[in-house]
């Protein structure tokens, strides 16, 4: 299996980067270069999976997912399973208490579109949003710290005798 490459190696024009799968080939959209540490922070839990991301363009086009410079956003689905349910309750305790009353501008949201005319019941999602200038790669950083330090995942359970 190839080792994954680093965000430099990643870059290409514009400040974007591909991920790369096992195989070398791009994988899912383009990932601007200044979010893929938090990306890659928040897809090292089990049980979550990011849908989408912006971290901020000087001139962003006329088009709702990019968003001005100095604010971000990694959009991410929770898996429903223990270890979703874990990691999304960690989350929520890391980002919307201990971090923002740090006196930090990012928050982790609950986002859906309508249910009726969707699928009901497969359309909630979660996002970490920052404002005011906030340092992505300095939350990610953080954010790999206390889950190594902090996060007490799931166990298994030994099998019944």
């Amino acid at each position: 299996m190839a080792a994954e490459p680093d965000a430099q190696s990643l870059a290409g024009t514009m400040g974007r980067a591909k991920r790369m799968n096992a195989d070398g080939q791009p994988a899912g959209e383009e990932i601007d270069t200044s979010i893929l540490p938090l990306v890659d922070a928040l897809n090292a839990f089990d049980g979550i999976s990011t849908i989408g991301s912006c971290g901020g363009h000087p001139e962003p086009l006329n088009n709702p997912s990019q968003w001005p410079e100095g604010s971000w956003y990694v959009k991410f689905d929770v898996a429903r399973t223990v270890a979703g349910w874990r990691v999304l309750e960690f989350l929520a305790w890391l980002i919307n208490n201990d971090y923002a009353r740090s006196g930090h501008q990012v928050v982790l949201l609950p986002k859906s579109p309508p249910p009726y005319a969707n699928t009901p019941g497969k359309c909630l999602s979660f996002a970490l949003e920052g404002s005011a200038g906030e340092d992505a790669a300095q939350l990610a950083t953080w954010m790999d710290r206390c889950r190594e330090q902090c996060y007490i995942p799931p166990r298994l359970r030994p099998p019944r005798k």
